[in-house]
């Protein structure tokens, strides 16, 4: 294909003055030329460029010639000039998917072209091609006839072509547009080509063998042959074998002395033995696993490999996993132990990270032979585990990972070990440490494990409801401290904020401890504002997303210490903005509190970017449209860098620079590229992205290039399909324990992406634009009365899938959690909408008045009036109302949205009447009169709302001006000295922060954000 400077270039040869006006896109003087030309040549390339340039002059006929032409040319049984075939593709772009599909007439006619000129330098251009525009189908043809071509030849090059094939031929087994009898042959073909391989390997490899040989030496095998000679063959068989194979055969093979996993290992490739250890884990075939990890770590143990070839902690932790699940666990971990015993006597020669797999094998190996109800508490508390804990720190308790190498230990161990844990061997490791700045990271590590422990369940007891015949407030009591508490123990937290804020203390108060701090693995007051900060969140009763989806996450939270957490996390990120786990701790805190523009601020240096956006991008986009409208009014727009990721990602056919994968012969990684780009096409980060553009537009009344529903990446997307949540929590700060809600359920605004979310969010912006379209001004059909009857039929057709779709996911018992009350109740009265529409457009003058008529447009009413009650008049439970107003404009956002959807669709069904009334005057097929009536309630109902809904920001604006905010924001953070207040808090984060004085700067920060925030509300459309 040939492209010019200005656009495509004609092929060599052609006449100069036509090719001139051409490339100078003189689109009339070269139709008029071509023309001349043709008449002579009879060419019909020339033929073609005619058509071409005629089709940018000539309107809607020369455009449906080009097309025709395309068609006719891709069902002609003549040879295919592969010059015409560029020339048409580049002129039928604008009408790829939409007019003509590659895959049915471009596509097929470079196959075609290749299987006559197999050996043409162009051949494997018109590959690629193919594979651009994503017809895997030709481009397995052209695979197929270069393999034929060069079928003899011994050279590495043409040697892929063969698996290029195969490799094709797999994706198309299991494409979903192909029909289940095509997926089957290709399936079977696949398999079939590639067991033909590994056959002739295994019997060439017997071969040499016998004759002595190296086993599986590839300068034994002939070049020219199609056998399994690289790893990446060996791995795309195996790869089909899991894929169309069965467990057995699959197995059969991994154990093959030829082409197994161990025969691989000892050909210096372990990509297989990754690959099969992660299958057979997802199968439970814990003794396959077991034998393949033996003799791997003895191929090290024994020299036949690098000691650490395969020494990887993932390896260890699965062979001692495996060995406690044997039928003789005694005797498989004793293996264990022996393999574990001859890699330590390697120690002195042990590179540091291998040295830390060791140890860490040694503890699994520890927890694994002994269990928690096999410990005596008479030991006092010594155990093997207890003790193979300490040992392990004493070794790395200085390392940036100490924490979360031991916490699913320190999680299992029983109470009495955990006691004596945090009781006796850290406190000894502490007094035998003499470097100053090692000791404050061991008091960071330990106030780290106590907190931990406090979310472990073992550390309470169930305490009864009744005592005496008295009713007991508290359900538990801790084992720690013997207090009557809820879960987590309230006294140990305090003591634990208390203990954390010393050490930060004695840090802050100790020149040399500080001038240490750069030359440590991570700053210890990190740690210690995390545990002090949680901790706080944790007594504020802050609850997980899944818990406060019925009401605002702030609504029942102590204010006064939830600020103070928040104070003094971002107090320490000033003093170490390079922590991005507590930047992004902080950017969750800042959107419950409404802080939007705030959060935006600490989120931007984060600089995501390419492939994280996707897993990261929910943490601060997810519903930010209805927390800060104000954000999109910037003067880059807020999801572009989102946008054109997705639109440079998979805004094409086919997944990025799969043709260098190609190029390589790497052909794991061309499934493994598939795979990704299907997942990222059904990414619930996706429709996340897609709901927060188009719902900010309408917000500020702006239009889209697209409707939704013909977004160019949503269109292989279904009811049926099943979106995915790919958000990554990772690096997130994670203190809690496994058998708690994790940090983030605590501080998201609500539950997280989900399926079901991502299509019903989806579903109400189609809505929304249904409602919203008008017809151009120039459009004026010459049937008016066919035309409004093709539009009623449209209308009442949408109507009725988004009724029947979004019904269906509301309905689901998994939904309600997936949704905050706000959402709830907008979606439910979309579907209410629906239905009520779909009653009214169809519900003539003559026809009877409809019963469900009033009970739809009741629950409407009633549900707005809920929402408008929660949103007008709230009552959160220690939070001052003034605060929390500001916080919560996420359910102010909804009662808006509410009250516009039902405004606007009273609106269309009225101007639908008048429509029907305006073109027949004789009524007969206007609207009945109690589906007008009730139309009119409803927009009287959802404009008194809007009004007062505007009102309520205006007054919160209001009162934003008014002064004293900054007195009364400390007050609120610190307690006032009338009201008292927990002076421990008080004191501890106090010091930390340098003083109340030192909070002033943060609450102008809050303030201004939520200034912000309340102007952009007030710019939002209102009607």
């Amino acid at each position: 294909m040939s492209y010019g400077y200005g656009g495509f270039t004609l092929r060599s040869g052609t006449d100069a003055q036509l090719a001139t006006s051409f490339s100078r896109e003189d689109w009339a003087k070269a139709a008029n030329t071509a023309k001349q030309r043709n008449r002579v040549s009879k060419d019909p390339y020339i033929e073609a460029v005619r058509i071409c340039a005629e089709s940018k002059i000539g309107g809607a006929d020369a455009e449906c010639a080009l097309l025709a032409a395309v068609d006719e040319l891709s069902k002609t049984k003549d040879p295919v000039d592969i010059d015409t075939v560029d020339l048409y593709e580049y002129f039928v772009q604008d009408f790829l998917d939409s007019e003509i599909e590659y895959a049915d007439t471009l596509g097929p006619l470079r196959a075609k072209w290749v299987k006559d000129n197999p050996k043409n330098d162009r051949a494997i251009e018109c590959m690629r091609t193919c594979l651009e525009y994503g017809d895997v189908g030709s481009a397995q043809g052209i695979a197929l006839a270069l393999d034929k071509a060069f079928s003899k030849s011994a050279t590495k090059e043409h040697r892929k072509y063969t698996f290029w094939s195969i490799t094709l031929t797999l994706l198309l087994s299991t494409d979903p547009r192909s029909t289940d009898q095509k997926r089957n042959v290709f399936r079977m073909l696949a398999i079939r080509r590639l067991e033909k391989a590994a056959d002739a390997t295994e019997e060439a490899a017997k071969a040499a063998d016998t004759a002595s040989e190296p086993v599986g030496d590839a300068t034994k095998v002939d070049p020219a042959s199609r056998d399994l000679l690289s790893e990446e063959e060996i791995c795309l068989f195996y790869r089909a074998l899991f894929i169309h194979g069965t467990r057995d055969a699959y197995i059969q093979r991994l154990q093959s002395p030829y082409l197994g996993a161990v025969a691989l290992l000892q050909k210096g490739h372990k990509l297989l033995f990754w690959e099969a250890l992660d299958i057979l884990e997802t199968w439970g075939n814990w003794d396959l696993i077991f034998e393949l990890c033996q003799q791997g770590l003895k191929l090290g143990a024994d020299g036949t490999t690098p000691p650490f070839f395969v020494c990887d902690w993932k390896v260890w932790k699965m062979f001692i996993h495996a060995a406690s699940k044997n039928a003789n666990p005694e005797s498989a971990l004793a293996q264990v132990r022996s393999i574990l015993k001859s890699f330590l006597a390697l120690d002195a020669k042990t590179a540091a990270m291998y040295k830390k797999n060791l140890s860490l094998a040694l503890l699994e190996l520890t927890f694994a032979l002994e269990g928690a109800d096999e410990f005596d508490p008479g030991s006092n508390g010594l155990s093997a585990r207890a003790i193979q804990v300490g040992l392990f720190l004493e070794q790395y308790f200085d390392k940036l990972s100490a924490f979360d190498d031991v916490r699913n230990y320190v999680e299992d161990l029983g109470f009495e070990e955990a006691r004596c844990l945090v009781k006796e061997i850290l406190p000894r490791m502490l007094d035998a440490e003499s470097q100053k700045a090692k000791k404050v990271i061991l008091k960071s590590l330990t106030c780290k494990i106590r907190y931990l422990l406090a979310t472990c369940p073992q550390t309470v007891s169930r305490y009864p409801s009744m005592v005496k015949g008295q009713q007991q407030t508290e359900s538990h009591q801790c084992r720690f401290c013997s207090s009557l508490t809820a879960f987590p123990c309230r006294s140990c937290l305090k003591q634990i904020i208390g203990d954390s804020a010393d050490v930060y203390r004695q840090i802050t108060a100790d020149k040399d401890i500080r001038d240490s701090i750069p030359h440590l693995d991570k700053d210890p007051r990190i740690d210690l504002s995390l545990v002090i900060g949680t901790s706080l969140l944790k007594l504020a009763e802050l609850q997980a997303g899944n818990l406060h989806a019925l009401r605002s996450p702030l609504h029942d939270v102590d204010s006064s210490l939830f600020l103070q957490s928040t104070l003094i996390l971002d107090t320490q990120l000033k003093r170490t903005p390079s922590d991005n786990s507590l930047r992004l701790l902080l950017v969750q805190l800042y959107l419950l509190l409404g802080n939007a523009s705030y959060a935006q601020q600490l989120w931007a240096p984060l600089d995501v970017k390419r492939t994280i956006q996707d897993a990261l991008s929910p943490l601060f986009f997810d519903r930010i449209s209805t927390i800060s409208p104000a954000l999109f009014q910037g003067a880059r727009p807020l999801l572009e860098p989102l946008v054109t990721y997705y639109n440079n990602t998979i805004g094409g056919d086919c997944p990025l620079k799969i043709w260098d994968a190609y190029s390589y012969g790497s052909y794991t990684s061309i499934l493994d590229m598939v795979k990704y780009d299907d997942k990222l096409r059904r990414s619930c980060t996706l429709f996340m992205t897609l709901v927060e553009e188009y719902r900010a537009a309408r917000l500020f009344g702006t239009k889209m290039n697209y409707e939704i529903s013909d977004h160019p990446l949503t269109w292989r997307i279904k009811d049926d399909t099943t979106l995915l949540n790919k958000t990554d929590y990772g690096s997130f700060p994670n203190l809690e324990s496994k058998h708690v809600p994790q940090i983030q359920e605590y501080t998201r605004l609500g539950p997280g992406l989900s399926n079901e979310r991502a299509h019903i969010s989806f579903l109400a912006e189609q809505y929304a634009e249904l409602l919203a379209y008008k017809p151009p001004k120039e459009y004026k059909p010459a049937k008016a009365f066919e035309a409004a009857m093709r539009d009623r039929e449209y209308v009442l057709e949408r109507l009725e899938r988004i009724n029947n779709s979004i019904t269906n996911f509301l309905h689901q018992p998994a939904t309600p959690p997936l949704l905050t009350n706000p959402e709830t109740t907008y979606y439910h009265v979309v579907s209410l909408l629906t239905s009520i529409l779909l009653t009214s457009l169809s519900t003539t003058r003559a026809d009877p008045k409809p019963e469900s008529l009033p009970r739809i447009s009741s629950a409407i009413r009633s549900t707005l009036a809920s929402l408008r009650k929660l949103t007008l008049q709230p009552s959160p439970k220690t939070m001052p109302l003034s605060l929390f107003a500001m916080t919560d404009f996420h359910t102010v956002a909804y009662l808006r949205e509410t009250a516009l959807v039902v405004k606007h669709s009273a609106a269309f069904v009225l101007a639908f009447h008048e429509r029907e009334l305006a073109r027949d005057r004789s009524g007969k097929s206007a609207l009945h009169k109690d589906v007008v009536a009730e139309m009119k309630a409803l927009e009287t109902v959802a404009t008194k709302t809007l009004g007062e809904t505007k009102t309520h920001v205006q007054k919160l604006k209001e009162a934003l001006n008014e002064g004293g905010w900054l007195d009364k924001m400390l007050d609120w953070t610190f307690g006032s000295q009338e009201e008292g207040g927990d002076e421990a808090y008080r004191d501890a984060v106090s010091d930390i922060i340098g003083g109340p004085s030192a909070a002033e700067e943060w609450v102008g920060d809050l303030l201004t954000s939520w200034r912000d925030n309340i102007k952009g509300w007030l710019n939002v459309r209102w009607e």
